[in-house]
């Protein structure tokens, strides 16, 4: 009989219900909006980090493909922007005009679509570009010689004038890593390069024995240091040795800081 009595206990602690806790509908309310605070000031953050790192990889993207289009062009013709680039384009020849078309080709099947230059500004591609602070615009990059190319990815190219002399790098080619996508800004994703005369493409601050004496880009000049890559200034200037910084992921303003996370705001 005791042991009846005990599995009939055992089972009635088994089987008895259980004590049921419920959130009231305050308490759900007051969790929702924590969580919705949390998420309005972190999800600001990760999409820009996100929008950062888009531009990162095809800006080094837009690197790689220029000089691999630089040295496959040199082993098919020769070092495309040579001596009689240099004196043909600068003499308003044809001759280094119909070099930027050929070159332009090993890019995803690149076309020329714009022949506007700054003899020609009414054609100029439709949509502004502006300084790395964002403050000043203007239609078109500082390459406006050579007309505008895009490819099957939908990046801009468009070239400056050739070197001033034979024995100096040029011309400058400016890209808009993701074509008329914002933000269409110097430093972010427009950026300019220097082809040299040994057959590569640097980035525009980045030192080599051959590069152009003028701080002029008018001119196909050259400039470099941290007072072409800065915020402080309201000019287009003040992004255009940015390459150099973002190449190396390193911010102008402290070199420990990443170019990309740190320095882009």
């Amino acid at each position: 009989l005791k042991q009846v009595q005990h599995d009939a206990n055992s089972l009635k602690r088994i089987y008895s219900p259980r004590k049921c806790y419920a959130f009231t509908l305050a308490e759900v309310l007051i969790t929702l909006g924590i969580i919705g605070v949390v998420a309005a000031l972190t999800m600001p953050a990760l999409i820009n980090q996100t929008n950062k790192k888009e531009l990162q990889v095809a800006f080094q993207k837009t690197y790689s493909e220029l000089n691999q289009a630089a040295k496959l062009y040199e082993v098919q013709n020769g070092n495309p922007f040579g001596v009689e680039y240099s004196s043909a384009y600068n003499a308003g020849g044809q001759y280094g005009q119909n070099q930027l078309d050929n070159f332009i080709i090993l890019f995803n099947g690149g076309t020329k679509y714009n022949s506007s230059n700054w003899q020609n500004s009414a054609d100029i591609p439709s949509y502004d570009i502006y300084s790395l602070n964002n403050k000043t615009k203007d239609n078109g990059t500082v390459c406006n010689d050579s007309g505008y190319y895009t490819n099957n990815t939908g990046k801009i190219y468009s070239f400056n004038n050739g070197a001033d002399n034979i024995a100096e790098n040029g011309p400058i080619i400016c890209v808009d890593t993701n074509g008329k996508k914002r933000p269409n800004r110097y430093g972010y994703d427009v950026f300019l390069f220097l082809f040299t005369i040994d057959g590569y493409v640097i980035p525009m601050g980045m030192e080599h024995p051959n590069n152009p004496t003028s701080n002029s880009l008018n001119w196909n000049g050259f400039v470099s240091g941290k007072e072409y890559c800065t915020y402080s200034k309201n000019s287009k200037d003040g992004g255009y040795a940015c390459a150099y910084y973002a190449l190396q992921d390193r911010s102008p303003e402290d070199s420990s800081k990443s170019y990309w996370r740190d320095f882009l705001k």
